[in-house]
């Protein structure tokens, strides 16, 4: 469990940088412009895979019983979630309405997958990055954070087939990356 611990923690302090630009441009200065983006992916890659490793190396220890609906409504609330990195991913005008839709997507999935999971390693993930996703829309709107204003036609209905879309691989793709099938059919 402390390697997901830790994963959660490094992602969430690395993605919280974000949400303070003085401190992102201190880090930008120090790194230098061009490597501050590359770096910044390639340490996110390394706490994802931090992430996973933890997982799926966690043994089961469960905390609470999850309501008995709350399959169903993490089914209803991560396509959900999905839709928010679509708006997030693209330049529509919906992501100047939202200010911080990457944050409402992580708020969507982690809800969703605390109310399917009474897990401790759920609690830890999912709980860990719902407090993240929280800070990042408090510290964010105390710091004036705002998106790109660029604006391009067509891009709110991208956000939405691209999320779809997304959420259409991921389910495809959850049992090899985390280990548990996103639908069980008996």
């Amino acid at each position: 469990m402390f390697l997901l611990a830790f994963g959660v923690l490094f992602t969430a302090a690395l993605h919280l940088v974000a949400a303070a630009p003085s401190l992102k441009a201190r880090i930008k200065q120090r790194l230098g412009e061009r490597a501050y983006g590359p770096l910044f992916g390639i340490a996110s890659i390394i706490g994802i895979a931090i992430i996973v490793l933890g997982w799926r190396s966690s043994d089961f220890v469960a905390v609470y019983d999850p309501p008995s609906w709350g399959r169903h409504a993490n089914y209803l609330l991560t396509p959900i979630a999905f839709v928010f990195l679509g708006i997030f991913l693209f330049r529509g005008s919906w992501r100047q309405k939202v200010r911080f839709p990457m944050a409402f997507a992580v708020i969507f999935w982690a809800i969703g997958h605390l109310l399917a999971n009474g897990d401790l390693a759920s609690i830890i993930l999912f709980g860990g990055f719902l407090v993240y996703a929280i800070l990042h829309i408090v510290i964010g709107t105390l710091n004036g954070v705002r998106p790109s204003p660029v604006v391009r036609e067509g891009h709110n209905l991208l956000s939405v087939l691209g999320g779809i879309a997304l959420y259409g691989i991921m389910t495809q793709l959850h049992m090899a990356l985390i280990g548990v099938p996103v639908f069980q059919l008996n």
